[in-house]
């Protein structure tokens, strides 16, 4: 049972069956504007920030997160922007993961980000979760930190005393923790433009084909000159507490062809340096052998992205 709030503050039960009743209830607050999110955030006690929902109310409902205020950003169209400012894409905290996927700044800047999107849920959740919503949730199994880690994201938390950067790869503390305080708020990501010839490829193994949560994945990320390698970055997920920066596995990329001889040592070094655990959907040594195939998958592809740049700006 939901009770629609008919004004921008009313209180809202919400009632989930799970083999047995709960009863949540919670002051909802819809904020006008950036300004006015962080200050109620700043205000009221136990509150939390309502963008797409999709992880938030499911996990108050199930009682993982617990909220006597809701703050709905919904509709602040500062957040909702999609633009470049500082060579940097910047993804407003309220775009949901079909405007990322759909902006023509996004595919032309970050092709790699709209094309993995669709690996991301089903379209329904698509329509309505957002990119920040998932980074800030900081599940284990999320989809978007692997990626954007790899395409050296940030993301800025917004409060009333000011604002603040952090790499993406220092954001996470563990599964579901992050730096982020209780009174600060995503308010955007900040993804660089790429260099010419480089790449990233997203790899996700999941049990069905749609709206299933990874079992393991891998994004990878190369910068090429010249046919070497000169950067490389293979971020892995579902397979630690938060995504895994494969630093051996990267490093052993430079100053290499990225041929298949050095793939194949890359993803045996990723392999080694998972961290995953054994549950209801594999084994530790399973999601150990799908990170090995993944990011040679991945590289294969990060590669055959660049090949096909080249060949264009070729003609």
């Amino acid at each position: 049972m939901v009770t629609v709030p008919a004004r921008p503050h009313n209180r809202v039960a919400r009632t989930c069956f799970l083999g047995a009743t709960f009863v949540h209830t919670y002051e909802y607050h819809r904020a006008g504007s950036l300004e006015e999110a962080c200050r109620l955030l700043d205000q009221l006690p136990q509150a939390q920030i309502l963008a797409g929902g999709t992880d938030l109310v499911v996990d108050i409902d199930t009682g993982l997160r617990r909220a006597e205020h809701v703050v709905s950003i919904r509709g602040i169209a500062e957040l909702e922007r999609i633009e470049v400012r500082d060579r940097h894409v910047c993804i407003g905290a309220g775009c949901t993961a079909t405007t990322v996927e759909r902006s023509g700044l996004v595919r032309t800047q970050l092709p790699e980000l709209a094309d993995m999107i669709v690996k991301f849920a089903s379209p329904q959740i698509r329509n309505t979760a957002t990119l920040a919503g998932n980074i800030c949730s900081a599940v284990a199994c999320g989809d978007f930190p692997p990626m954007l880690i790899a395409l050296g994201a940030s993301v800025e938390l917004q409060s009333t005393e000011g604002s603040r950067v952090v790499a993406l790869e220092d954001f996470f503390l563990g599964n579901r923790a992050t730096v982020r305080q209780a009174r600060e708020m995503s308010a955007q990501i900040l993804v660089p433009i790429k260099p010419d010839r480089a790449a990233a490829n997203y790899q996700k193994f999941r049990r069905r084909a749609s709206n299933s949560l990874g079992v393991a994945s891998v994004a990878a990320y190369l910068e090429m000159s010249a046919g070497i390698c000169r950067n490389a970055r293979i971020v892995l997920g579902a397979v630690a507490p938060v995504p895994l920066f494969a630093v051996k596995a990267s490093q052993s990329l430079l100053e290499t062809p990225v041929d298949e001889t050095a793939m194949d040592t890359a993803g045996k070094l990723a392999r080694q340096e998972a961290r995953p655990i054994t549950d209801l959907r594999a084994t530790d040594d399973y999601r150990r052998e799908l990170v090995q195939v993944l990011t040679k998958r991945a590289l294969r592809e990060a590669c055959a992205a660049i090949r096909g740049s080249r060949e264009a700006g070729d003609e």
